[in-house]
């Protein structure tokens, strides 16, 4: 009987401190600023897990310009443990638990990118859509998350969002001491010709051979493809804004950096599809192009194709081999997808800016990248002026993570992150 009331005893005093400790934090949560809390299920029992909007300046060199609602989520599991920021590139679809924040058991906040998701500001401002205004974004969630969390901070990113984390970095270089941007390309021209570049000489001769002629088939026979492509947007439910021939020939032009950027499928696979209209459409769609042409994607992408052709780059299609074939692409270049009231000045420079200031100063930095993925042609290169790493996966594509290398690899990126972390400032 002692030992029953002994434990219930032990249990309510536990759920009474958990309790105070959760109201404490909740409460101090309150107490910042600008923001809105919502308390949500959270993928890990351990920690406390919060979306909130907080209210960001339109433009943070006039904040009398306009104020709009940015999303961030929150994953809480110690004060005393360090944060990882996670900068997305787009839309912050759902919390989730990023890779450096599960080794080192660190608290999170995910911050969904302005102009995406529900972080759209009622009038669109596209000019105040820049590298600066995104990362001056992070600048003040950081400073104002700071009240609470005074430890070491590490910010990440993948992709575009990778690409944003490195940004972050040069605009506020001291804001947190550790970057790991994953798969992260810094173009320096607004279609960046590096990537064509590698293309030509990625993989085996063999499979880029295979690559060519299949997009030679389909183009030999788009006549006989364009109906089937009719009938696949009718049976998917989706609309092309553009002529389903332009539509065509474009996903035709793209499936080498597809390829070689997610591996849809092997280049065995190739040598075995037959020269039907019907086989060779079948190996168009396994590529998962067609998809992104549609209306929804192309609304989904828009701010990010404002961002590329105003600032951070892009790419266009080599069609040296193709130019022949082609009867609705006359400029292979993917600026044909945004309107041209959209076409705003592309700020020469401010890539290079980045690049020199990475060459130099650019420390504390652990670069992920996959051999194969296209957007590695593109990536930073790091030597003994600054205390960086940069790992690439032999064979890997654009989804290579930490996790994909030899466990001794792994582990000495892992150590080196703890040291970094753990320096004085």
């Amino acid at each position: 009987m002692k030992r029953t009331t002994l434990f219930l005893f032990l249990l309510i005093s536990v759920h009474f401190a958990f309790a105070q400790n959760t109201t404490s934090f909740v409460e101090r949560l309150n107490s910042l600023e600008g923001i809105e809390i919502e308390t949500i299920e959270s993928f890990d029992s351990l920690r406390q897990t919060f979306k909130i909007s907080i209210k960001q300046a339109l433009d943070h060199k006039n904040p009398k310009a306009g104020v709009f609602s940015q999303k961030i989520y929150l994953s809480h599991f110690d004060i005393n443990q360090p944060v990882v920021l996670v900068t997305e590139g787009y839309q912050a679809r759902r919390n989730y638990f990023s890779e450096p924040a599960r080794l080192l058991n660190a608290n999170q906040i995910i911050v969904e990118h302005r102009f995406f998701g529900e972080s759209v500001p009622d009038s669109l401002d596209w000019t105040k859509l820049t590298t600066f205004q995104a990362a001056s974004d992070h600048h003040r969630i950081v400073n104002l998350f700071k009240k609470i969390y005074p430890g070491k901070w590490l910010s990440t990113g993948i992709s575009k969002g990778g690409q944003t984390t490195i940004y972050y970095r040069y605009y506020f270089p001291d804001d947190v001491t550790v970057s790991l941007p994953y798969v992260a390309p810094l173009n320096i021209e607004q279609e960046d010709a590096r990537i064509n570049l590698f293309l030509r000489t990625v993989g085996t001769p063999e499979c880029r051979a295979q690559l060519l002629d299949i997009q030679r088939k389909l183009l030999i026979k788009e006549k006989d493809i364009l109906p089937l492509l009719v009938k696949y947007k009718i049976d998917q439910k989706i609309v092309f804004p553009q002529s389903d021939g332009l539509v065509f020939e474009f996903a035709v032009l793209e499936v080498p950096f597809t390829f070689w950027q997610w591996a849809p499928f092997s280049c065995e696979s190739l040598k075995e599809v037959e020269d039907s209209p019907e086989a060779l459409f079948q190996k168009l769609v396994d590529t998962g192009i067609l998809d992104m042409y549609s209306v929804e994607s192309q609304s989904y992408y828009l701010p990010f194709l404002v961002q590329a052709y105003q600032e951070i780059g892009y790419y266009d299609f080599d069609i040296d081999s193709l130019k022949s074939q082609l009867q609705y692409v006359s400029n292979p270049s993917n600026s044909v997808f945004l309107p041209d009231s959209l076409r705003l000045p592309y700020l020469n420079n401010q890539m290079e800016k980045v690049h020199h200031w990475l060459a130099k100063e650019g420390n504390n930095f652990l670069y992920i990248y996959g051999e194969q993925d296209p957007w590695t042609s593109t990536s930073p290169n790091p030597d003994s002026r600054v205390n960086a790493l940069k790992m690439v996966l032999k064979g890997g594509f654009h989804a290579t993570r930490l996790k994909d290398f030899k466990e001794e690899e792994q582990n000495k990126a892992i150590d080196l992150i703890k040291e970094w972390l753990n320096e004085k400032e």
